[in-house]
């Protein structure tokens, strides 16, 4: 963690974790696509930002695309002879002997999945403009690209390119490109770049669905995704209250061991490396205790204080803990933290801890596991069976110049041994930076992501960090602004969505012990009824406090604490009333499933109604299963049988393909699934 050193006493400590000078960059990675926000449930997102050419720049260049060459040559035109829909198109006017280039911003992509770009083009004049499919490794070198070379016409076309995202891609591109061999004036609208979506598996399993993402939806109207924000106590349940706790926060991790909470978490004072891990413990989760002396193999002591009368169990940030209680003996407890890497590019890696008992930590082995270095959280995923380990590395794809941006990688290990190579799930797009340009500010990037296994699923909760400036706040060269954990997930741990953008936890008002940064533990509490998570807050931005705020040397870190409801992170939502507004309604694609009940989760307010029915493969209501004969579901129900008036069970249905349609109105549906009984 840079500027550790530097760091004075009870000093900004939000800004922890900020930038490792000269990060190794690594041109292996293979990334991921990431669709931007999905307005409309059920639609993909769009991958190209503007890309029907309605909105430019004062120099009347293409918002989201960046402009090369002759600059004068491209320019946002409102002329109706020359735009098939909205307010504009893009006009090439390419002078012979310059050369005119406008490129989309990148765009996260998938080594191995298919690409394809499409574009309307109309020639004035001359040779029309080329249209490029680019892929970029990532150390920005452009390692494959396909293209068409339209013919004049004076009539629309459209123009198609197709490409494979070769080995080690990072990022893809859509390019227009006049070139200095040629001169012609064209105009292109509608420029739209897709994803081939991933096989899909109709085969449901005894897990949960919850909506999150579209992967089972077929079709849906007037419903809208909305996430949930946690429900936060009030006030922090651990504090700094320790002479070698300055600030005490979870970058850490909380587990229920043998009926007792047990809690990893970061504590920073003046003593170097100035980040340790401590440990505490509770019968209830929120009064906790501070064991003193439990380590007796990397237990720290502060000055004058022996590791004896201390909680701290390891020296070095490394808070994000892995339990597997199936793991041998000696390291059922896993950390990664980051430290110097003697001969790396950067000088830093990722090193892995194992711990029989949490307290006494020991090197996983003498070399690192994976290059770089700053923040990473770790997690196990026992339906997989994989160690999941969330990095943080750097890419110049940053709107500043000079600055590389904050991203969150993800890789794997059966055994702590071998780790795949990290792939690239979340990095900052236009919709981040919007919301940072929404306060002021600059861009936005990713700070951390922890990842939790749920269900099908795999619930990513990027930590959003929105920029504001670089001048504000004792550590400013690191960057202001607040952190804002969100919500991402993936079937898959390669491709990640982010279909809306709303706070998971949001500060609270101005004053409050948590009104600033937010972090996030490394994994979540789940039981029948609620999720659990801990966090990290803070009384002020990554920055930290300026010179001139009267309570900056009260500025520290906490834990609190924030619940949802079981499956509650995001919810499928209808607000209609009978008669008023419009009912929603939500179809699945063709699952298959071997269970005999079909259970709901969801509160229908009041005045609202629940109707599921069950359809064929094709589409048509199986008699019995309709809309018409399901029994009533009212109120708000964590765990709601579905049933069907007459002789209609479920089970009879198992091993065909088959749809099931919710109809909502003045309901909020957050999963169902299909069980046993």
């Amino acid at each position: 963690m840079a500027d550790q050193n530097r760091r004075r006493l009870g000093r900004a400590v939000t800004a922890a974790g900020v930038a490792v000078a000269g990060v190794a960059l690594s041109s292996t990675l293979l990334v991921s696509a990431q669709p931007l926000p999905q307005p409309i449930v059920g639609k993909p997102g769009l991958l190209l930002q503007n890309g029907a050419f309605d909105a430019g720049n004062r120099s009347g260049h293409p918002i989201g695309w960046g402009v090369e060459g002759n600059a004068e040559g491209a320019n946002i035109v409102n002329l109706g002879a020359y735009r098939t829909a909205g307010l504009g198109s893009l006009e090439i006017n390419d002078v012979a002997g310059s050369a005119v280039s406008v490129r989309s911003e990148r765009i996260v992509a998938t080594a191995g999945d298919d690409y394809t770009l499409t574009a309307n083009v109309k020639g004035r004049s001359g040779t029309p403009a080329w249209l490029y499919l680019e892929f970029w490794d990532f150390d920005r070198n452009r390692i494959g690209a396909t293209n068409a070379e339209p013919a004049f016409s004076t009539d629309w076309q459209t123009v198609t390119v197709t490409g494979v995202a070769p080995p080690n891609t990072a990022h893809v591109t859509a390019h227009v490109y006049g070139s200095q061999a040629a001169a012609g004036i064209s105009y292109w609208d509608e420029v739209v770049l897709s994803a081939a979506p991933p096989a899909y598996d109709p085969h449901l399993g005894a897990e949960r669905e919850l909506f999150l993402d579209d992967y089972r939806i077929e079709s849906a109207h007037d419903v809208e995704r909305v996430v949930h924000p946690g429900e936060k106590l009030q006030r922090p349940v651990l504090r700094p209250d320790q002479p070698w706790e300055d600030s005490a926060y979870t970058y850490g991790s909380v587990y229920v061991i043998d009926g007792l909470y047990r809690m990893w978490y970061t504590c920073y004072n003046d003593q170097a490396p100035h980040y340790h891990l401590c440990y505490a413990e509770s019968a209830d989760g929120i009064t906790w205790d501070k064991p003193l002396g439990r380590s007796t193999v990397s237990g720290v002591g502060y000055k004058d204080i022996p590791a004896s009368q201390t909680n701290i169990v390891m020296a070095g940030s490394g808070a994000h803990v892995a339990y597997n209680p199936d793991a041998p003996a000696d390291r059922k407890y896993f950390l990664m933290k980051s430290q110097p890497a003697p001969g790396v590019p950067g000088g830093n890696g990722y090193y892995g801890w194992k711990s029989p008992d949490g307290y006494n930590w020991t090197p996983l082995s003498s070399t690192h596991l994976l290059n770089d270095g700053d923040v990473v959280q770790t997690t196990w995923d026992p339906r997989a069976e994989l160690y999941i380990a969330t990095i943080k590395k750097r890419m110049f794809t940053s709107r500043t110049p000079g600055i590389y941006e904050r991203s969150a990688f993800v890789s794997t290990s059966p055994d702590l041994v071998t780790w795949t190579t990290p792939q690239l799930a979340v990095m900052g797009d236009s919709a981040d930076d919007g919301a940072a340009e929404a306060i002021g500010g600059l861009e936005a990037q990713i700070y951390g992501m922890p990842v939790h296994p749920y269900e099908s699923t795999y619930v990513g909760v990027p930590w959003v960090f929105l920029t504001t400036d670089y001048t504000s706040g004792e550590y400013a060269t690191a960057a202001d602004g607040p952190v804002l954990p969100q919500l991402a997930t993936s079937r898959d741990l390669l491709r990640w969505e982010r279909p809306v953008r709303d706070p998971l936890l949001e500060p609270s008002r101005g004053g409050a012990w948590d009104d600033g940064a937010l972090y996030t533990a490394s994994n979540i509490l789940v039981d029948d009824e609620k999720i659990t998570m801990y966090y990290a807050g803070f009384q002020n931005g990554h920055g930290g406090a300026d010179a001139d705020d009267p309570n900056r040397d009260r500025h520290f870190g906490n834990v609190g604490l924030a619940t949802w409801r079981r499956d509650g992170f995001a919810s499928m939502t209808n607000a209609s009333l009978p008669g008023l507004g419009d009912p929603g309604e939500i179809t699945t694609k063709p699952v298959v499933f071997d269970g005999a009940s079909l259970n709901v989760n969801a509160v229908v307010h009041e005045g609202g109604s629940l109707q599921v029915e069950v359809l064929t493969a094709d589409g048509e209501p199986i008699p019995g299963f309709t809309a018409a004969d399901v029994l009533p579901i009212n109120g708000d129900r964590l765990s709601a049988p579905v049933n069907w008036r007459g002789r209609a069970r479920l089970a009879n249905l198992a091993g065909q393909q088959v749809k099931f349609r919710f109809h909502l109105v003045n309901t909020d549906l957050y999963s169902y699934w299909v069980g046993q009984g």
